[in-house]
């Protein structure tokens, strides 16, 4: 199915179109390889390579992603493989001619180009970043002394549970709201319920988080959280990513088994954790006083042309 005879395709290129058409610029080199090889010279690294033409490599990758909607996961025959890559190949012959002949320049064909070359450029982005942080992330160390002076230091807080009714909202205009419905007197639990208006009469209380320990206590909470006393209602404790709480103190214990070895490990996690934060700040301020940036004057989101 894939073995097609195409060897008069650019003598009939070379008819149509002659051989000083001058749509664009024209190139002899490779589209899939410029400035990288010289024609008929195989490339640096060969292990994955397949096929040249005129100096591009063709790997197994190639291959690959040519057959990845053709396969449906099945084992491919050798024969079929070998189809597969002479089609490429031949793919490959034209695309050169084209890239002569200068029809690289055809504006259709340099905006799809701009397309891929966004995701492709999106995926190195990401993808690096967090290779980067994961590096940080292996060599930040914390010692057992650290973990050790951490819960000395915080002792009372680590060694209690607390037991909190929560509202969460997205917009910081409906929690003040919240906040405005509480301080006119409606009950904490009325403003949540209202938040439900479905729940069915069987479900439990969707507000009511039930004892949390320390470990378990979002950090924008950690400081207000344990000054309340029983009973008593926050403010709105702001958040990351659009989160706006209010929280109520319904109880406080100290459960007797925790001791240092107990959460020993959370400790340094956290102590890690938040090393990486704080070295993550400074290396993206570090990096931008360092870097140059210069804005287009195009405004940003205005709409392409």
């Amino acid at each position: 199915m894939y073995r097609i005879a195409l060897t008069l395709l650019p003598l009939l290129a070379t008819a149509a179109f002659g051989p000083t058409l001058t749509y664009g610029q024209n190139q002899s080199t490779s589209t899939a390889n410029q400035g990288t090889s010289t024609p008929g010279q195989p490339p640096k690294s060969t292990e994955n390579v397949l096929a040249t033409v005129n100096g591009t490599p063709i790997g197994k990758a190639d291959v690959r992603f040519a057959m990845k909607n053709r396969s449906h996961d099945r084992e491919i025959p050798p024969g079929h493989i070998k189809n597969v890559l002479e089609v490429i190949i031949q793919e490959e012959l034209i695309s050169q001619r084209a890239v002569e002949l200068g029809l690289d320049a055809n504006p259709t064909y340099l905006d799809k180009l701009r397309r891929m070359e966004a995701q492709i450029n999106a995926f190195k982005r990401k993808e690096l970043s967090e290779l980067f942080w994961r590096e940080i992330g292996r060599r930040v160390e914390v010692s057992e002394a650290d973990a050790n002076k951490y819960f000395a230091e915080n002792a009372a807080r680590i060694g209690t549970e607390v037991h909190v009714w929560q509202i969460l909202r997205r917009k910081e205009g409906l929690i003040e709201q919240v906040l405005n419905d509480l301080q006119h007197g409606t009950s904490f639990e009325e403003v949540a319920r209202k938040l439900f208006p479905n729940l069915p009469k069987t479900a439990g209380e969707p507000w009511d988080l039930g004892y949390l320990r320390w470990k378990q206590v979002p950090k924008p909470w950690r400081n207000v959280v344990y000054d309340l006393k029983k009973g008593e209602v926050s403010g709105v404790i702001r958040g990351p990513n659009n989160r706006f709480w209010i929280i109520k103190l319904i109880d406080k214990r100290e459960p007797p088994d925790i001791t240092f070895e107990s959460v020993k490990a959370t400790v340094m996690e956290i102590l890690k954790n938040a090393k990486i934060e704080e070295l993550r700040e400074k290396t993206e301020r570090d990096l931008r006083a360092k870097a140059s940036i210069v804005y287009a004057t195009v405004p940003v989101g205005a709409s392409e042309e």
